[in-house]
């Protein structure tokens, strides 16, 4: 290759790197305001690649249940129980500051995101608007503990990992068990047979329902 062409090769890298970090700050700063980001971006090769939740699953897939995020108290302590006592991975955990809306103060915002076993379906995102605010009403508002009622929402995990799992999690600051291991069975889904789950319930710090449970059955 010429040095002409080496060079054109170069400028061209950067600009393929500059747009990769322009279209992650972008998504960073509009978090609050996006479900997600989309637009694939463009890798050496052409082909679409995955940095900042950018991949090949809207091509593919026109509507994609991404992610659930929670409004949390401390994010330091519901790290404990999602990433320490189930398991999930921490992927992206910056703060966003940005002049807030109705008082003469920077507002800081801590926005985690965890993932099971995808990158991009399946996320959990915890927030806390009042970052490095801890005298904030927002960290002292009332656990509500409502049960399986109207207006509440069961965030769900399967696991093989249930019997390893399952004692870490009790031991969780904050939590409240529900109901331990339960065998339960369920119609399956083409209403042939069952299938076999054992059942965790429990809440988490913020009083957010979840369910803990290992199929025992292929989900049919």
């Amino acid at each position: 290759m010429t040095e002409c062409g080496k060079s054109k090769a170069a400028r061209s890298s950067a600009g393929r790197l500059l747009l990769r970090q322009t279209q992650a700050l972008l998504c960073a700063a509009g978090l609050m305001a996006v479900a997600g980001c989309t637009g694939p971006v463009a890798d050496d090769d052409g082909k679409a690649g995955s940095e900042a939740g950018f991949g090949s699953h809207e091509a593919s897939h026109p509507l994609t249940l991404r992610r659930q995020t929670l409004i949390v108290r401390d994010i330091e302590r519901s790290l404990r129980l999602y990433r320490d006592a189930i398991g999930m991975e921490v992927i992206y955990d910056n703060i966003i500051r940005r002049p807030h809306a109705t008082e003469a103060r920077e507002q800081q915002i801590r926005l985690v995101f965890l993932k099971a076993s995808d990158e991009f379906i399946g996320v959990l995102g915890l927030v806390d608007y009042e970052h490095n605010n801890p005298e904030h009403p927002a960290h002292a508002k009332p656990v509500r503990r409502e049960g399986f009622t109207p207006g509440n929402s069961v965030l769900l995990f399967n696991t093989t990992e249930l019997d390893e799992r399952w004692p870490k999690i009790e031991a969780t600051e904050g939590v409240e068990v529900i109901g331990g291991p339960r065998y339960t069975e369920y119609p399956s889904y083409d209403g042939t047979s069952i299938i076999r789950v054992n059942v965790t319930r429990f809440y988490d710090a913020d009083g957010f329902l979840v369910e803990f449970n290992q199929p025992l059955d292929p989900i049919h």
